[in-house]
């Protein structure tokens, strides 16, 4: 039996039992601190999701509410090697669905971009997001940085919404863009690579279900 539970800090057993699931999935040299972490969840923007088969803590995730907007990022996703075959993706996107972030917010993703490195198997993974309701912001293109180097990954953005035919203006989203910026990868507005980011996002926000 696998059951989904929600924690919003740090005062129970899970959040640690999240935290280890976290450190057992993600590459060591892509890991947050801890400190990084527990900052966070006293945030109070914090929410991370962990999944138990039975009793084994198996699967995390970290979102993360954009202050002043109706966006939540979900910022980490980490599973335990060995259950790496367990359905955890459709899961975790059932109980978003269910949440009540889903209910009064817009859910980002932010996944690699196909032009850049493996592209078949990129692609792979953006119809998997498809495939479960997720739709593609088209024309913007953004980085995620390495946490401990000067390095980053080329990303698209992707939303999980109520609405499929939401229509989100310019101004929305390029606030949205800042914020997310600021708050998970700490960079200002003023910074190189996110003034090229916001330059380049198109005047229509469309969103698409296919690449």
């Amino acid at each position: 039996m696998i059951n989904f539970y929600n924690i919003t800090d740090r005062e129970n057993q899970e959040y640690y039992e999240a935290i280890e699931v976290y450190k057992a999935g993600t590459n060591e040299e892509l890991q947050l601190k801890s400190e990084i972490l527990n900052e966070k969840m006293d945030s109070g923007n914090s929410i991370i999701i962990l999944g138990k088969q039975n009793v084994m803590p198996s699967f995390m995730a970290m979102l993360w509410k954009l202050e002043d907007t109706n966006f939540i990022v979900n910022e980490i996703i980490s599973i335990i090697p060995s259950f790496k075959d367990v359905p955890f993706g459709k899961m975790y996107f059932d109980v978003l669905k269910h949440s009540e972030y889903y209910q009064n917010n817009h859910i980002i993703f932010e996944v690699e971009d196909p032009e850049f490195g493996n592209k078949e198997e990129r692609l792979e993974k953006i119809n998997y997001y498809f495939k479960y309701g997720f739709q593609l912001i088209k024309g913007i293109k953004t980085v995620v940085p390495d946490p401990i180097s000067e390095n980053y990954e080329n990303t698209l953005l992707m939303v999980l919404t109520q609405n499929r035919f939401h229509e989100f203006g310019k101004e929305e989203i390029n606030q949205m863009i800042i914020k997310l910026y600021k708050d998970l990868y700490d960079i200002d507005e003023d910074a190189f690579v996110l003034k090229g980011i916001l330059e380049n996002i198109p005047e229509k926000i469309e969103l698409t279900g296919k690449y």
